[in-house]
């Protein structure tokens, strides 16, 4: 089938604060000269990384060494975050390896100031994170729909009241010790 490629995504204009999200899936496909030389059909696994920019309904579908490669070029011209092509590397290994690493930041299924109407309309705009809410742009709040703007604050405050309660907790600790 045919798949959109990378460039016709503009990500830099979605969420550039937050990285795509990424899952990798192996799709059998036809090994022409394999199929030619037994006389019948035969296929080989080829890794797909399927990629959803935050806070986008668009997904793009590239062959992973593709889009690695592609990605490599865009970190040298200074146009893609190298520690994103990092972690994205480390996630497909740990999926080649069996293992799946967790959403990028706070997930919003734990977020118990969500009714679980919320948080489905979040999921299904790929809002996966708490982080991703309060970085959301205007496109992104214009789909979430009424009270998206008191999601976001409350989003951000939440995360400025784990910051804070984090550090006094860590100060307490070394008085405690002391």
């Amino acid at each position: 089938g045919d798949v959109s490629t990378w460039e016709e995504v503009d990500m830099p204009e979605i969420m550039k604060e937050r990285p795509p999200y990424v899952v990798f899936e192996t799709r059998p496909e036809e090994d022409r000269q394999a199929s030619i030389e037994a006389g019948c059909y035969k296929a080989k696994d080829v890794d797909y990384a399927l990629i959803t920019p935050a806070g986008s309904k668009d997904r793009v579908e590239r062959v992973v060494s593709d889009w690695f490669e592609y990605l490599t070029v865009q970190v040298d011209q200074g146009r893609f975050p190298a520690e994103w092509l990092d972690g994205f590397k480390h996630k497909y290994r740990l999926w080649k390896e069996g293992q799946e690493l967790p959403v990028n930041g706070t997930p919003i299924k734990t977020w118990a100031a969500l009714s679980p109407s919320q948080a489905k309309t979040l999921l299904d705009l790929h809002v996966l994170t708490l982080e991703d809410l309060a970085a959301a742009n205007e496109e992104l709040l214009a789909r979430i729909g009424m009270g998206a703007r008191a999601l976001q604050a409350q989003a951000r405050d939440w995360l400025a009241s784990a910051k804070d309660i984090g550090a006094v907790s860590a100060q307490l600790t070394a008085l405690t010790e002391a």
